[in-house]
């Protein structure tokens, strides 16, 4: 219980600095979305298919595109095909020990999709720690991690889809 706590109490820490708008990315610039990488809330909207689909729609080649759920329920298997990270994933100093969950923050991405509004710790800490050079997210306590926030709840994902390709198409990014 103490070192649930002490884990936590670190992750929060991370958190609250308010890591920089910045912060490992590499340069955004005018580039078109070469490459993406979405970190879902699997306990609010689970149809993942929804977001290969914008992936295609976006004309991000499948080899670039990259997906990882959280979960709180045991049953992480259950979504066969992406890789799931957990609470008890949460090591010492804010660190997610998952290889998949490691293997995503390996490469740097041209576009990074938040796709929660419910408050996870692990979560905020996915969206601070993935090198993208645009963020993308929904409204929500850890929004300050990313560049462009929409107003939209995770269960309105066609609208979603419909404003992200419009704006991104108004910035010149696909």
């Amino acid at each position: 219980m103490f070192f649930k706590k002490y884990k936590e109490k670190a992750a929060h820490k991370i958190l609250a600095r308010g890591l920089p708008a910045n912060s490992g990315r590499h340069d955004a610039g005018s580039d078109k979305v070469s490459s993406l990488a979405c970190v879902v809330n699997l306990d609010e909207f689970d149809d993942v298919e929804a977001f290969k689909e914008l992936a295609r729609d976006m004309q991000v080649r499948q080899e670039n595109f990259r997906i990882i759920g959280y979960t709180d329920r045991k049953d992480a298997n259950a979504y066969y095909g992406i890789p799931v990270f957990r609470d008890e994933d949460l090591g010492w100093k804010g660190v997610i020990r998952n290889d998949r969950y490691q293997q995503l923050l390996d490469k740097p991405y041209d576009m990074l999709i938040s796709y929660y509004s419910r408050p996870g710790l692990l979560l905020g800490l996915a969206t601070f720690q993935v090198n993208a050079a645009f963020k993308v997210g929904l409204k929500g306590e850890y929004e300050k991690g990313n560049d462009f926030i929409m107003n939209i709840t995770p269960e309105r994902f066609p609208e979603f889809r419909k404003e992200l390709i419009k704006y991104l198409n108004i910035l010149n990014k696909i």
